[in-house]
């Protein structure tokens, strides 16, 4: 059973590829992953593509043909109103929210509970302990905050679209496949933490306001610093 690091993207792996030198260790379907070492322990490193869906079907595919032991989900989001986060902090999740599951409730809002399926929960947990030792190392690399994670389907359109969902969800920060990796580590018993650099407010669509390339570096900084810890 192995230790990965998943993202959805190649640039949200861009500074832990250098650090393990990692190479190109094959393809699960479409999704390339990566293997190297962090010292002499084994690492490896999926890219999963962007969406929930996405990242159910890659982190599926990566655990049934190579094992895992543990799951760390790294890359950036946006910092939701009244979370306190600012660009260039870290969110560290406690759990993670599907904000379109169930029956509508707003725009880009959803309500699992009125489904009345005792299987189907809008909020999954993921790893305390690990949760708790991701958040602690990440303290060296930049402020963090721990909390729920919002998994969109669709980003924020605007600031009124963001505002609402905070008030809906009381959530840190708006991202694409953490509740994805929140799933596959209950459905597949793995231990499962995300770490998210923010890179912009959610709701904010001016990319010229955003710093994509600090919230990744610091998100995987923190890693690393997690990585040590435990190898």
């Amino acid at each position: 059973m192995s230790f990965w690091v998943v993202a959805a993207t190649e640039t949200e792996l861009d500074v832990l590829k250098r650090e393990v030198r990692a190479k190109p260790a094959g393809r699960v379907g479409q999704n390339t992953f990566y293997f190297g070492l962090f010292g002499r322990k084994p690492v490896y490193l999926g890219v999963l593509g962007v969406g929930a869906v996405a990242g159910a079907i890659s982190l599926g595919g990566f655990v049934t043909a190579l094992g895992a032991r543990e799951i760390v989900m790294v890359g950036s989001a946006g910092a939701l109103p009244e979370s306190g986060l600012e660009i260039g902090d870290l969110a560290v999740a406690t759990s993670e929210i599907l904000a379109e599951l169930g029956v509508c409730a707003g725009p880009g809002m959803g309500d699992a509970n009125c489904l009345g399926l005792e299987s189907v929960r809008q909020e999954i947990f993921l790893a305390p302990r690990m949760t708790q030792e991701l958040a602690e190392e990440a303290q060296a690399c930049a402020r963090v905050v721990t909390g729920p994670c919002l998994t969109v389907v669709g980003s924020s359109a605007d600031s009124e679209q963001a505002h609402a969902r905070a008030l809906r969800f009381r959530a840190l920060a708006e991202n694409m496949e953490g509740y994805a990796l929140a799933l596959a580590g209950e459905a597949l018993c793995i231990r499962v933490a995300e770490i998210r650099g923010i890179s912009n407010l959610a709701g904010v669509r001016d990319k010229s306001l955003w710093d994509l390339d600090l919230a990744n570096e610091r998100a995987q900084r923190g890693v690393l610093r997690y990585m040590r810890r435990k190898f």
